[in-house]
């Protein structure tokens, strides 16, 4: 085993690794060896490159979905380290009652100091069972309402929808309004609420069979707790509402404490500062992330892959605590 004290020797240390690179390649194209007649590519029809390029775009907008949700996933330290916060509704009263939506609003202002540490925002809705409903399932859609004065601006803002049936066992309902709150603590006067609304009630929608029945206009048939309690059979209205007090509207928040994002930000700047101060004293006993590009024809002697040149087979060496395994985690 290799010690402390040992040196490494890193024109040895590429041509093992580019060795190794070649049997990797030929092992995952399922070869022993590599071709040995191999005709001149002909020239690629233009459907087959529009093929490509669709292709390669779309991997690349997945790659990018996967990195930004990497980005915003948490370590499970941070997880822990968090703080919730329960936000209640402002039911609009039964006077302003509408058949077709219902509105909500949220006093956020509180939490307006803590706008940078605010890390998720869900809106928890109760769906009561209903069994006078007249439909058995519907599409509802959650908006966030923007209150535009100008008459050619959107009045909401579609956040998400879900498909709900009305008659059977109550459920809770999950929605992330993470931009809107985010916008709310920001921006006091862009609060103007949620609105809870069918998804076309101009006509009748049956999601069994994904029927629409145009021209008939239908009403929201979902019952939700807090909300739609004087609808419910059962007693009294007050009653019910002590009844459903646990199942209101609300909204939860997650914070990270003050504390915990400046610990987070100095631990940030200081392992970027001693990342690029220790990787750029370019001393090869050092453990960092080593550039390697193979080129196939130059690197490999393979003249029978046209396309692509090559690739980065980035890899780890030096004094490392431990190795990845040997196929190669860096490359891209």
């Amino acid at each position: 085993m290799c010690t402390s004290i040992c040196t490494l020797d890193m024109d040895q240390f590429m041509k093992k690794r580019i060795e190794a690179i070649r049997g990797q390649i030929l092992s995952k194209l399922k070869l022993t060896n590599p071709p040995e007649e191999y005709p001149e590519p002909e020239e690629v029809s233009r459907d087959i490159i529009a093929i490509y390029n669709s292709t390669r775009d779309l991997l690349q907008e997945k790659a990018n979905e996967r990195a930004a949700t990497c980005e915003r996933q948490r370590s499970e330290e941070e997880y822990y380290a968090k703080e919730s916060c329960l936000c209640p509704a402002d039911v609009i009263s039964a006077t302003h009652y509408n058949p077709y939506f219902r509105r909500l609003r949220f006093d956020v202002s509180s939490l307006e100091k803590n706008a940078s540490n605010l890390v998720k925002a869900e809106l928890r809705i109760f769906r009561l069972q209903s069994p006078k409903a007249r439909v058995s399932e519907q599409r509802i859609e959650l908006y966030q309402i923007l209150g535009h004065k100008e008459l050619t601006s959107p009045t909401q803002r579609y956040i998400d929808s879900k498909v709900v049936r009305t008659r059977t066992e109550g459920e809770w309902l999950s929605f992330d309004v993470t931009e809107a709150v985010s916008e709310w603590l920001l921006h006091r006067d862009r609060n103007n609420g949620f609105k809870i609304s069918l998804h076309c009630p101009c006509c009748t929608f049956v999601p069994s069979n994904n029927y629409i029945i145009p021209n008939k206009s239908e009403e929201l048939e979902a019952r939700f707790a807090g909300i739609d309690d004087s609808f419910i059979p059962g007693g009294e209205v007050k009653i019910k509402r002590r009844r459903h007090s646990g199942q209101a509207p609300h909204l939860l928040l997650m914070l990270l404490p003050s504390y915990r994002l400046e610990s987070q930000h100095k631990s940030h700047r200081q392992k970027r500062a001693l990342d690029a101060a220790f990787c750029s004293r370019n001393v090869q006993d050092n453990c960092c992330l080593r550039s390697l590009y193979i080129d196939f024809k130059k690197d490999l002697g393979w003249r029978w892959i046209h396309e692509p040149k090559g690739y980065n087979a980035n890899f780890c060496a030096g004094a490392c605590p431990y190795l990845w395994s040997a196929d190669t985690q860096h490359s891209k």
